[in-house]
């Protein structure tokens, strides 16, 4: 069974000043970078979780806006079920890793399954609809995010580099994720 891909685009994006969905990356929003990623991995369908994401990736509201991405993932699972998530400011995530989440899922039958770069990676994973209650209660006690609610050192974890998940707060960071796909040889097909 195939999780449904998940790019969680409602935050704020108080530190890059804009929409960071439909920031442009080598000319592509980017959303569409993790987008075209969570398909190439397996994920179906793949849709965009609050914000407003560009064409023509589908938007799919936020029960709560702005109240963080726990929210947000709640949401995903009860529309979904078992989800691949994703945030709209790490385009420079890989295929590997993302199918990597979903075999080590799929293995170890546990709720959850995260990425490692120098830490772990909460909204970067898979998320089976068994985690959706554990996460409901952590939001109904307040927390915005996964960790709040995580055991963080017990979650199984896929190893990546971190430059593969660089997240895209700052010009400099955007930059610097344009230096990295650059350096890549793959061509991601456009979302459809």
């Amino acid at each position: 069974m195939r999780p449904a891909g998940v790019v969680l685009c409602g935050g704020a994006s108080t530190r890059m000043g804009s929409d960071k969905a439909n920031l442009e990356l080598v000319g592509r929003p980017l959303a569409l970078w993790v987008a075209d990623a969570l398909r190439a991995a397996g994920a179906h369908p793949v849709v965009a979780q609050g914000g407003n994401p560009p064409a023509p990736l589908v938007a799919e509201p936020d029960s709560t806006p702005l109240s963080g991405p726990l929210a947000g993932l709640v949401d995903a699972l009860e529309r979904h079920g078992d989800v691949l998530v994703c945030p709209t400011d790490v385009p420079t995530v890989p295929v590997h890793l993302l199918a990597a989440l979903i075999r080590t899922a799929h293995s170890t039958g546990e709720p959850v399954v995260l990425a490692r770069s120098d830490r772990v990676e909460p909204l970067i994973g898979h998320y089976a609809r068994a985690s959706l209650s554990m996460l409901r209660a952590g939001l109904r006690d307040g927390a915005r995010g996964p960790k709040a609610v995580l055991d963080l050192d017990a979650v199984p974890t896929v190893s990546v580099d971190v430059a593969d998940v660089l997240n895209v707060n700052t010009a400099a960071d955007l930059a610097a994720a344009g230096a990295i796909v650059a350096t890549r040889d793959i061509a991601r097909p456009g979302v459809g």
